[in-house]
């Protein structure tokens, strides 16, 4: 099977996490990163970049790892979303009745 085939399989099957992805883009536009700029550093295609900008698809963990190791702000970034979600299960729990 060659390279290509194995890469479209592999990326048809993934669920994207567009929450996470919505949180981090906003932020690396706040900080003015271009989409070229990201895929250079992360050496990634810049089409999969361009997608999480402007297609709304959400990124792959891999692609969250590497923001993680070359970016020191993507880990608040991540603990501040993960703290949101939750305090939003905290209130969903809580307001079920178990009777």
């Amino acid at each position: 099977m060659s390279s290509n085939n194995l890469w479209q399989i592999c990326h048809k099957k993934m669920t994207p996490n567009k929450g996470v992805t919505i949180e981090v883009v906003t932020e690396l536009r706040r900080r003015q990163f271009s989409t070229k700029q990201v895929a250079r550093e992360l050496d990634i295609p810049t089409e999969r970049v361009r997608n999480w900008y402007y297609k709304n698809t959400g990124m792959t963990a891999f692609d969250l790892i590497l923001l993680f190791q070359k970016y020191d702000f993507i880990e608040q970034i991540m603990r501040e979303y993960k703290s949101c979600e939750d305090e939003t299960i905290v209130k969903i729990e809580a307001g079920r009745n178990y009777s």
